[in-house]
């Protein structure tokens, strides 16, 4: 994995060098790892999609995917099918879903696997940087282009871009990305020439953008565009089935984990205390959640079946074999991450509100977020009802 490229935000960029081969059967970590993973069919993989475009579904993974439910097995299989093509994708899901890692096994699975893949979330910096950031700018176009720059279109000639979060566009740069979508060729900013780019298109969204365009928020045209091929990524609320792989698939790939943690974590009893928590944070929390544990040795249940966030009784809270000071850390490392967790379900991930209930500052509240995993960007000059 490259560095970013270009010069935007911190994270607002990323490019990833990515090896030859298909996803369906890579073996890697599974959304839920770490790690790369190989780029190669394994022995056991899921068949590749053929020159007709079918694929046989027998397997469980699709790139660095993992998953045996039917909602799952339908997404691999339309992904598998549309992943040869040049078809634009829209990715729709909740926060946490794999929508980038879905993006990526798309693009691994394509023609286009060993040219660049870039990712730009477009909630993670005002329209007229991200304007740059996507056609690029001539030298003077604006206080601080001191040389000239190549948008992430340019710079993903022959590859694919990964918009995230698509529906953060502001209105007035949707036509730009329409025309690149149409015309093929981008036109930097400060200078009226055109240049012609050959790029794939992924875009992803935790929102409806059926409802922002009929709310006037996001252009029809556009989103027909865009959604070619359309993929709704399911929550893991409606995927309990695939709880026991996916636990086994993040905790194998964790640092030094002993037989014992193994068996905790693949026993019924802990499995099912999983399966009744709602997990609004969807794959991202329970990695989160498993991580701690581990490193912790402590497997209470991420909160009650009711969803009620409520403080850890005894049990929970003290653990003798650890120092005072240790162990009041963990107490009160784990209350922090349930109380914003829960903060958060109720404002629908809004952190401006979710900050404002809890009578904090944003950018604190943010720190917070990245302090217990439940934030991965910066904060941006967004909108008051920025989402987690």
């Amino acid at each position: 994995m490259s560095g970013a490229v270009g010069s935007g935000p911190q994270g607002a960029r990323t490019a990833f060098a990515v090896g030859g081969g298909s996803t369906r059967g890579d073996r890697g970590t599974g959304e839920s790892g770490r790690g790369g993973d190989g780029g190669r069919n394994g022995d056991s993989g899921r068949v590749v999609a053929t020159e007709t475009g079918r694929s046989t579904a027998h397997d469980e993974r699709f790139g660095r995917m993992v998953g045996r439910s039917p909602a799952m097995q339908t997404v691999f299989d339309m992904l598998g099918k549309a992943a040869p093509s040049d078809a634009t994708i829209l990715l729709e899901g909740e926060t946490g879903t794999g929508k980038e890692v879905s993006a990526e096994a798309i693009h691994k699975g394509s023609p286009r696997r060993d040219k660049p893949f870039l990712v730009v979330d477009c909630g993670a910096m005002p329209p007229n940087l991200l304007e740059s950031e996507l056609f690029g700018h001539e030298r003077g176009a604006f206080t601080g282009a001191i040389s000239s720059r190549q948008g992430v279109f340019e710079a993903a000639n022959g590859g694919t871009v990964f918009l995230d979060e698509i529906g953060e566009l502001s209105i007035d740069l949707q036509p730009k990305l329409l025309r690149v979508l149409e015309r093929r060729e981008v036109r930097r900013v400060g200078t009226n020439n055109h240049v012609p780019v050959n790029v794939r298109l992924i875009a992803a969204t935790n929102k409806s953008l059926r409802e922002h365009v009929a709310a006037h928020k996001f252009r029809s045209d556009l989103y027909y565009r865009l959604a070619v091929v359309e993929v709704k990524l399911p929550p893991l609320r409606e995927r309990a089935g695939d709880l026991p792989l996916l636990v086994d698939h993040i905790v194998r790939n964790l640092s030094a984990v002993d037989e014992t943690t193994l068996s905790v974590v693949r026993s019924t009893q802990f499995l099912g205390a999983l399966a009744q928590h709602n997990w609004p944070g969807n794959i991202r929390e329970l990695r989160n959640y498993l991580e701690r544990s581990v490193a912790l040795h402590d497997f209470a249940p991420p909160r009650s079946a009711s969803g009620v966030v409520s403080a850890p009784g005894p049990e929970g809270a003290v653990n003798i074999g650890q120092p005072l000071r240790e162990a009041r850390e963990a107490w009160v490392s784990a209350f922090e991450r349930r109380y914003l967790e829960e903060l958060l379900r109720q404002h629908e991930n809004r952190v401006s509100a979710a900050a404002r209930a809890a009578g904090v500052d944003r950018i604190y509240f943010y720190r917070l977020l990245w302090k217990h995993g439940l934030q991965t960007r910066e904060p941006s000059m967004r909108e008051p009802d920025d989402v987690a």
